[in-house]
C-alpha cells in the first residue's frame, strides 16, 4: 500500500468504527509508530489490556499511527489518547492542546544513539559523511543528535548530509548496511534489539560517539529524556481522563506509568534548535540572525576584508601606476618640444642649405646671366643712340621712331624678366605648393640654364610629353632641382669631344608600382657616367665626384623631391656613356 494513502485510509477506519461500535463507541488510542505497525501494537497490548480490564464499561482500541497520521487523526477528532514521544509530545500540546496524564517509567530509554560499520571519533566526525534518519520531525530518530551537533559545533549540521529512510526506523541500520550512508542515528537499545533479533545482519553494526548514561544500560550518544507521555485530547472529559491516569498508575504488568514528569528539558531542546512551538513565525532578532548566519556572516566578513584589501592595493597601483603615467607624459611632452624644436632648426637649417644651394648655382651661371642681360641691355643702348642721331639729324620718320622706341621697351622687358626670374629663384621664403605644369616649368627654366650652356658649348634636347597633368609642388623648388641636375650634366661632360656634348630633358608620364600614377622628368648626359659605387651612394649628402664639389647639391635635390612624395635615382643609359637622372612626382589628385 502506497504510504500516502496509508494516513486517509486509517482516517476512513477510524470514522467508521464508532458507527459499528454503536451503541458504545471505541476509545481510540493513536501510538506512534516507528518500528512498523506490529510492533507498535505489541508494545502498549499491555496498555490496552490493562486499560479495558480496569474500566469494563469502555472498550479501549489501540491504533498504530506514523507521525503524518497522527497528526491527521487529531486534527480531525479521530482521537481520544494519545501516545507518542516526547518531542512529538510538545509540538502536539502546541497545536492540539492536548495534555498528559501519565508518563512511561518502563521500557527503551528516550535517547539517540548513533551506529555504523567502522569506528567514529566523537560526533564532531559526522561532518562531510552521510547519516541516514527516519524522519527531520522524529525526537530520538533525529532532533536529539541534531542537538548534540549544534552544542559540539554550530555549523557541523550544515555539512553532514541526511538520508532521509522514511519509518520503519530499521531502515535507518539498513542504509549503513547497503552503503547508502555512513552512519544512522536510532532510538536508544534500539540497537541491541536488532542485534538480538538478528545477529547475522546487523552485528557489523557498532554504536559510536556514545556517552555514559545511569538511566540505561544501552549504549547511546545523548542525554537520555524524559519517557513517552500518554495525554488526552481536549474532547475527552476530565473525568474519563483521571479514571484512565489511575488505571495507569495501577498497572503491574508491561509498560509501568507513573506521575506525569517534568518534561523542560524536552522544550529546551526544541527551544535551542527553535523547531515545534519555539519555531520563528515573527520577526527575528538581531542575535538570531547572527546566531542563524553565523558561519555565513563569518564567511561574508572575510570575503568584505579581502575585498578592502583588494581594494586598497588595486587603488595604491592605480595611484602608483597614474603617477609613472603623468611623469612619462611629462618626459613625453619634453621630448615632443624637444623633437619640434629640432625639426624646426632642421627645417630652418634645410632652407638655409636650400638658399645657400640656389645662391651656388647663381653663381656658377654669374657668366651666363651677365650675357643674357647684356644682350638686351646692348639692344637698348643700340636703339636709343639710333635714335638720338636721327632726331640729331632730323629725318626720322614717325613710323620709325615708334618701331624703335618699341624695340627698347620690349628689351627692357626682357631683361626686367631676366631680373625677375632670377631674384624669385634668390629668394629666401616658405615653401608654397601649387598646381605646377612641368611642361611650362622647363621652359622658363630654359632661360636660366641656356646661357651655361651655350658657354659650355653643349646643346640641349627636350622631349616633353603633350597634354601631361599638373602636379603639385613649389615651383621655385623644382626649378632649383632642374637646374642642379643641368649644372652636373654639364659638368660631368667636361672631358666629353665637342660633338658629343649634348644633353636630353625628357618629361612624360609614369606609373609607379607602389604609389600609382605620377609623371617621369629624366636630364640625360653624355660624360663620364658613374661606376657601381658611385651609383649606390648616388645623392647622399657630402659625397661628391667633383675635386670641388661639397657633395650637398644633389642631396638637397632628393629631400626636395622626397618631400614632394617623390623620388629621384640614377642609372646607366642602355646606349652609350653618360648617365641619367630620373626624378618622378605624383599627379596632382583632382578635387
Amino acid at each position: 500500500m502506497p504510504p500516502l494513502l496509508r494516513p486517509f485510509l486509517l482516517l476512513l477506519a477510524l470514522a467508521a468504527l464508532p458507527a459499528a461500535a454503536e451503541p458504545e463507541r471505541a476509545l481510540k488510542i493513536g501510538v506512534l509508530d516507528f518500528m512498523g505497525e506490529d510492533a507498535a501494537l505489541a508494545r502498549w497490548d499491555a496498555t490496552g489490556t490493562a486499560l479495558n480490564a480496569a474500566l469494563p464499561e469502555h472498550r479501549f482500541e489501540l491504533v498504530a499511527l506514523d507521525i503524518p497520521a497522527l497528526e491527521t487523526a487529531l486534527e480531525a477528532g479521530a482521537l481520544d489518547f494519545v501516545i507518542t514521544n516526547p518531542g512529538h509530545y510538545a509540538a502536539l500540546e502546541y497545536r492540539f492542546h492536548i495534555s498528559r496524564i501519565a508518563t512511561a517509567e518502563t521500557g527503551d530509554p528516550v535517547a539517540s544513539t548513533l551506529v555504523a560499520k567502522a569506528p567514529m571519533a566523537g560526533i564532531g566526525a559526522l561532518a562531510g559523511k552521510r547519516l541516514a534518519v527516519v524522519s527531520p520531525e522524529a525526537f530520538g530518530g533525529f532532533q536529539v543528535i541534531w542537538d548534540e551537533m549544534v552544542s559540539a559545533d554550530a555549523g557541523l549540521p550544515g555539512r553532514v548530509e541526511l538520508v532521509v529512510t522514511g519509518f520503519p526506523m530499521q531502515r535507518a541500520a539498513d542504509a549503513v548496511l547497503a552503503g547508502e550512508a555512513d552512519a544512522a542515528v536510532l532510538r536508544g537499545c534500539l540497537l541491541e534489539t536488532l542485534r538480538s533479533a538478528d545477529p547475522a545482519r546487523y552485528g557489523p553494526l557498532h554504536a559510536v560517539a556514545t556517552r555514559p548514561a545511569a538511566e540505561t544500560a544501552c549504549a547511546v550518544s545523548s542525554a537520555v529524556y524524559p519517557g513517552w507521555p500518554f495525554a488526552k485530547t481536549p474532547a475527552t472529559s476530565p473525568a474519563l481522563a483521571k479514571q484512565v491516569a489511575v488505571a495507569l498508575l495501577s498497572m503491574q504488568e508491561g509498560d509501568l506509568w507513573t506521575v506525569p514528569l517534568d518534561y523542560q528539558p524536552v522544550h529546551d531542546l526544541l527551544r535551542r534548535l527553535r523547531i515545534g512551538p519555539y519555531a520563528r513565525t515573527g520577526p527575528v532578532s538581531l542575535s538570531d540572525f547572527i546566531a542563524d548566519y553565523r558561519d555565513w556572516l563569518i564567511a561574508l566578513a572575510i570575503a568584505l576584508a579581502f575585498w578592502a584589501l583588494y581594494s586598497v592595493r588595486i587603488e595604491t597601483l592605480v595611484r602608483r601606476r597614474t603617477r609613472a603615467l603623468d611623469a612619462a607624459n611629462a618626459g613625453l611632452k619634453r621630448e615632443m618640444a624637444e623633437r619640434r624644436r629640432a625639426e624646426e632648426a632642421d627645417r630652418l637649417h634645410r632652407r638655409e642649405l636650400e638658399h645657400v644651394a640656389r645662391l651656388s648655382i647663381l653663381g656658377e651661371m654669374a657668366s651666363s646671366i651677365a650675357h643674357e642681360l647684356n644682350q638686351p641691355l646692348s639692344a637698348i643702348s643700340n636703339y636709343a643712340q639710333g635714335l638720338r642721331m636721327r632726331l640729331q639729324t632730323g629725318n626720322g620718320a614717325p613710323e620709325e621712331l615708334g618701331r624703335a622706341a618699341g624695340e627698347i621697351a620690349g628689351q627692357a622687358d626682357r631683361a626686367a624678366l631676366v631680373i625677375k626670374r632670377i631674384r624669385a629663384f634668390v629668394r629666401k621664403r616658405e615653401s608654397l605648393r601649387a598646381p605646377v605644369s612641368l611642361s611650362t616649368l622647363l621652359r622658363e627654366t630654359e632661360a636660366l640654364y641656356e646661357g651655361v650652356l651655350r658657354r659650355a658649348g653643349v646643346s640641349a634636347e627636350m622631349q616633353v610629353e603633350k597634354d601631361l597633368p599638373e602636379v603639385m609642388a613649389d615651383r621655385v623648388q623644382l626649378q632649383q632641382v632642374l637646374l642642379n641636375l643641368v649644372q652636373n650634366a654639364v659638368d660631368a661632360m667636361e672631358d666629353t669631344v665637342p660633338d658629343e656634348r649634348r644633353i636630353t630633358l625628357r618629361c612624360a608620364r609614369h606609373t609607379d608600382p607602389t604609389r600609382g600614377p605620377g609623371i617621369c622628368l629624366s636630364v640625360r648626359d653624355r660624360g663620364c657616367g658613374l661606376g657601381p659605387e658611385a651609383l649606390d651612394r648616388f645623392a647622399e649628402a657630402f659625397y661628391t665626384t667633383k675635386p670641388e664639389g661639397i657633395g650637398l647639391g644633389l642631396a638637397l635635390s632628393r629631400s626636395i623631391v622626397e618631400a614632394h612624395g617623390g623620388w629621384m635615382r640614377a642609372e646607366t643609359p642602355e646606349q652609350g656613356d653618360g648617365l641619367r637622372v630620373l626624378v618622378w612626382l605624383p599627379e596632382r589628385e583632382e578635387t
